[in-house]
């Protein structure tokens, strides 16, 4: 950083106060200047662009050693003793800056995607829908610098209310209810993991684990299936805040394998998002009217989902390669979701590649290329994975991403076969993601701000991870290039295969078996406060009877 003498909560602090600007003052501005396109289009973007550059000068403990090393106290509670027995402090390291600076770089992309002078239409300024997004961003800053347990569970269950208000804006209620319930859930096995890890790692291990998969699996799955029909940057934003924090908790508090049912669970649900990868297109009863950036959407959201299970199995593994290919899995994400489907390249042009490096250089972080920031990390979870000496979970975790990667295959064709002219998006992505997403000028970036060692001299390669790390997107081209003569050739019942693997019948079954707990709950409470006393008490004397007559 260039100088230290800015809280680690100034980019949190600056989100939300941007956030009140535009619902407070911007519509109180008198018309001429809300039309203006500086105002209109940039107002957003520079606001963000304002928290981005107050990074520069948060004070950063850069000694991991040092647990009080720019630490900051919010708050402190003196009970009997003279110092204080629990306190909220903050604090910004080296782990947290870079996950500091995802949140940062995908506001300021979607809200310039979101405000594009190049569109025919451009939403209001001051909804309610940016506005949610700048506050959910502001949660998650917060969360990121939380330095002990008690400030990250205020964090988490702050965060977590932020996005159940985020569903309440959207009339879901059901979705805002389970966010709260998700953010109960986490503190408390944060809390129960804490407490019991001497005692008893095992059973503290398993709630941590059940609630980083509901984080990281099944809600997304539920999400997506409850509430089909996003807006592109809605649901862009969205899941990419959601999926960071995610791996944020998941590298922070996962310290040592989680238990063998847990991680059996998180394969499992990793192979139904690889096969809704694979299956993708065929979700909709139209298959013709599906647009080319729903398809893509879509194959990204599976394909990134994949990735984020096979992470959280792998743990606990380097925090900072871990760190590194969570940073170039968001970044990821947001380069392939922006980059416009602008047809076959034109070769004859001078600067045809521009366009198109976003989404090569993420294609070559989400694979593990060489000198990417996936590289290391990619390395090391097969390691990890060959360690176990559990052939049929690697084997389950191969054919997982495989069948994720397959839906590269496809988005390329997607980008091949457009006719988008909007550049608007492909600045985006080559001005915000392609320093971090370039093999070799990633990690270097990374390094140098995180003070990280991403050399691969740190990983015990065996032949074995090499092999994976080829094997894995050679069969996933196989399957994507192939996928319609397989399915063909198969027989496979496309649109059932899909309805199970999407759990879309999971809620109407959940509500099916909370209806029914109710009605036992019901007669429970009946029979506990004796109504019907007169039936009852006729049911008991029969009962005894028969028992008399047949002893």
């Amino acid at each position: 950083m260039l100088v230290s003498y800015l809280s680690p909560l100034a980019p949190a602090a600056i989100l939300l106060l941007s956030a009140l600007v535009l619902l407070i003052v911007g519509p109180r501005l008198p018309q001429t200047w809300q039309n203006h396109p500086g105002i209109r289009y940039f107002s957003a973007p520079a606001l963000v662009g304002l928290a981005g550059l107050s990074l520069l000068a948060i004070r950063l403990g850069t000694d991991p050693d040092a647990l009080t090393d720019e630490l900051q106290i919010l708050s402190g509670w003196n009970f009997v003793t003279s110092e204080s027995a629990a306190t909220l402090t903050v604090r910004a390291d080296l782990l947290s800056l870079p996950f500091l600076i995802v949140v940062i770089l995908v506001l300021l992309a979607v809200t310039l995607l979101h405000f594009d002078p190049l569109a025919s239409t451009t939403d209001d300024i001051y909804g309610i829908e940016i506005v949610s997004w700048l506050i959910i961003g502001a949660g998650a800053c917060f969360l990121f610098v939380a330095a002990n347990g008690l400030t990250l569970i205020y964090a988490i269950m702050a965060f977590d209310t932020l996005t159940g208000l985020y569903w309440l804006s959207q009339k879901r209620r059901d979705l805002a209810v389970a966010r709260l319930f998700l953010g109960i859930l986490t503190t408390g096995a944060i809390l129960l993991a804490s407490l019991t890890l001497a005692t008893a790692p095992t059973a503290a291990f398993i709630l941590l684990g059940i609630a980083l998969w509901l984080r990281l699996g099944l809600y997304p799955f539920l999400e997506v299936a409850i509430h089909p029909h996003w807006r592109s940057d809605a649901r862009l934003i969205y899941f990419a805040l959601t999926i960071t924090v995610g791996l944020y908790l998941t590298i922070r508090t996962v310290g040592q394998p989680l238990p063998e049912l847990i991680r059996w669970l998180i394969v499992l649900t990793a192979l139904l998002s690889g096969l809704l990868a694979w299956l993708t297109s065929l979700r909709h009863n139209d298959e013709a009217v599906e647009t080319a950036q729903e398809t893509r959407s879509a194959l990204l959201t599976w394909l990134i989902l994949t990735e984020v299970l096979v992470i959280l199995v792998a743990q606990p593994l380097s925090s900072g390669a871990m760190a590194a290919f969570a940073v170039g899995l968001i970044l990821s994400l947001v380069a392939l979701w922006v980059t416009p489907a602008l047809g076959r390249p034109r070769l004859k042009e001078q600067a045809w590649s521009w366009p198109y490096l976003p989404a090569a250089a993420a294609t070559l972080t989400l694979i593990g290329a060489p000198f990417s920031l996936g590289w290391v990390a990619k390395l090391s979870m097969y390691e990890a994975f060959l360690a176990g000496n559990q052939p049929v979970m690697i084997g389950v975790v191969i054919l997982a991403e495989a069948l994720a990667f397959s839906g590269l295959v496809r988005y390329w064709f997607t980008l091949a076969g457009g006719d988008e002219t909007n550049s608007w998006w492909s600045t985006i992505g080559i001005l915000a993601m392609v320093p971090f997403l370039t093999p070799g000028l990633g990690p270097f970036i990374f390094s140098a701000l995180t003070q990280s060692n991403l050399s691969i001299s740190q990983v015990e390669l065996s032949i074995g991870a090499v092999a994976i790390t080829i094997i894995v997107p050679v069969i996933g081209s196989l399957l994507g290039y192939f996928r319609r003569e397989i399915i063909e050739r198969l027989h496979i019942p496309t649109r059932m295969v899909v309805a199970i693997a999407s759990l879309a019948w999971l809620p109407g079954w959940g509500q099916i078996l909370f209806k029914e707990a109710g009605k036992f709950g019901l007669r429970v409470r009946v029979i506990l406060e004796g109504q019907h006393y007169m039936g009852w008490a006729i049911f008991t004397a029969l009962v005894g009877a028969l028992v008399i007559l047949l002893s």
